[in-house]
């Protein structure tokens, strides 16, 4: 959930901590823990035989975009893991491949020194507390109880949220995230399974698979609202009210948030739902949850470890990217408090955090602000998180909620409808046309990022870089030649409207993406004010149109 918390880095321990936690009282001792192994020395799994650990989904993910296999991708070595769960008492809860390691949960110090005594084990760290079954303050706190007006079209009032990113750009040519796997991670999916709202998704078995990795019961369904609310964002069709942004997508729904704490086991949870996603073969992730502070101070984050290298969960979205999945991560809500920045995993490298801004494009200000620690630009870019449309809880209603959690759902349905289009792209080409499109990608900001994207404009992008190498034809006129800071572009075949403009240099680099508006003419002035920064030297200039393109040469002045 984008609340205001983040994780942190984890907390390596030895057995003197146990020795420490001892003069406390026994509920506030922690009861699980992280542990790392080794080696993956004698695992019985191969790299040559990927099937084993891979679903074909996942395998054909990889091939179609050149990711080789690495010991990241071996699971953990079940020899290993018997032998923890052998000991009196442990529990294994979760396992991490990527990590090499398991959360288990201990009944006493006893069974700890019995697990840090074993060869293989390389660390332990506490990472929570054992729940008292108390139900506590709602984390995500409740969703605003307000009705909103409905308009006669299919969409409602979800509509604003759509057309914010020109996402019906994609939905008008039927572009609905049909063929494209999301992994959505959350708290629980209460009603999904019974909501009018998910009956479409559910006759077509959308839902690809359920997993509990926070009790491991098997049930998502009954545990808490707000990955429902999440999920209406993405595949909701509740006529004249709601429609997501990618309805014909298929979806994973993994739990691995516990509401009732706030504990960075929670973030071993997160890292193995990746994993999960990753084994599955899902193309996009959502997670709209977040990290900072926990219920035990001595195990917070500080804004120094949100570097996209620190903290684990923030590891686990980068490796997530490099095998070829696009992860959506919401902001995080605490623009208006003490953190202010960013929570994790939001700092992690080559991913898509999203930022909120309300109905009119003015940034919400509670979304978390950027950088990240290490200076890059966060959030990436925004969508609508305050007063987004979202399915209410308990009923088949709408309502106004405000949240990076809803930003970045429906910014992830989109990003599964662009791929869709453009299904031989890589997932890097597709953020970074997401990216590109965005209304500051030339001048981002630590409130807005790159801004506002034009999935219309990103799906442009996304075709003028495939046809870079195509021949030039002799129809389109550019002046002046030399250019110094426009150049007007004409063709008989352009007409009335935008059109979108992309430069390449020498080397076939896309240096610059703009749009213009083409007059009655067939003709139109392009004055970005970055074609005065550009370098001098001969570019090739392609222009999209409705799928059409058209392409010339120009020069610009020393």
């Amino acid at each position: 959930m984008a609340h205001s918390s983040l994780r942190s880095r984890w907390c390596w321990i030895t057995l003197l901590v146990p020795i420490l936690y001892g003069s406390a009282s026994a509920q506030t001792a922690p009861d699980t823990y992280w542990v790392a192994f080794t080696d993956k020395a004698s695992t019985p799994y191969s790299l040559s035989a990927p099937e084993a650990f891979l679903s074909q989904r996942a395998i054909a993910r990889r091939s179609a975009q050149g990711i080789a296999y690495d010991d990241l991708d071996l699971p953990v070595d079940p020899a290993y893991v018997d032998q923890v769960e052998a000991l009196v008492g442990v529990d294994v809860m979760n396992r991490s491949k990527w990590f090499n390691g398991v959360t288990v949960r201990v009944p006493d110090t006893t069974a700890l020194v019995a697990i840090q005594d074993l060869p293989f084990v390389l660390d332990v760290r506490a990472s929570g507390m054992r729940s008292t079954g108390t139900i506590g303050p709602d984390k995500f706190g409740p969703l605003r109880n307000e009705l909103r007006d409905l308009d006669p079209i299919p969409y409602g009032t979800s509509f604003r949220q759509l057309e914010m990113l020109n996402g019906q750009a994609l939905h008008g040519i039927g572009a609905l995230g049909q063929g494209i796997l999301v992994g959505v991670l959350d708290s629980g999916f209460e009603g999904v399974d019974s909501s009018l709202a998910f009956e479409a998704v559910r006759q077509r078995n959308g839902i690809m698979e359920v997993r509990d990795l926070v009790d491991h019961d098997g049930e998502v369904y009954n545990d808490h609202w707000h990955g429902r609310s999440v999920l209406s964002c993405m595949v909701a069709r509740l006529d004249s009210h709601l429609i997501g942004t990618a309805p014909e997508a298929d979806y994973v729904l993994i739990r691995t948030e516990n509401i009732n704490g706030e504990y960075p086991v929670e973030e071993d949870n997160w890292v193995s739902g990746v994993e999960l996603a990753d084994s599955l073969g899902c193309d996009v992730l959502n997670t709209s949850l977040g990290y900072t502070t926990f219920d035990d101070s001595t195990m917070d984050h500080t804004y120094t470890m949100l570097d996209g290298q620190t903290i684990r969960c923030s590891i686990a979205a980068n490796i997530a990217a490099r095998k070829g999945m696009i992860p959506v991560i919401s902001a995080g809500n605490s623009g208006s408090s003490d953190w202010y920045r960013i929570s994790t995993p939001a700092d992690a490298i080559d991913v898509l955090t999203v930022g909120a801004v309300n109905g009119d494009e003015a940034f919400a200000p509670f979304s978390s602000h950027g950088p990240s620690a290490d200076g890059r630009v966060k959030p990436d870019v925004c969508a609508m998180g305050q007063g987004t449309t979202v399915l209410n809880v308990g009923v088949d209603s709408v309502v106004q909620a405000n949240g990076t959690s809803f930003a970045a759902p429906v910014l992830a349905g989109l990003v599964a409808c662009l791929w869709q289009m453009h299904p031989t792209r890589t997932a890097q080409e597709i953020m970074e046309a997401v990216r590109q499109s965005a209304s500051l990608y030339s001048d981002p900001n630590d409130s807005l990022g790159h801004g506002i994207p034009d999935f219309g404009a990103a799906s442009a992008w996304l075709q003028l870089t495939a046809v870079a190498a195509s021949p030039i034809g002799g129809s389109t006129t550019i002046v002046p030649s030399p250019f110094v800071d426009r150049m007007r572009i004409a063709d008989p075949g352009l007409a009335p409207g935008r059109a979108f403009v992309i430069l390449f240099d020498g080397r076939g680099r896309a240096v610059l993406f703009t749009s213009a508006t083409v007059d009655g003419t067939g003709a139109m002035d392009v004055t970005d004010p970055r074609l005065a920064g550009s370098t001098a030297g001969t570019y090739m200039v392609l222009v999209e149109q409705e799928g059409r393109h058209y392409r010339g040469k120009a020069t610009k002045a020393p």
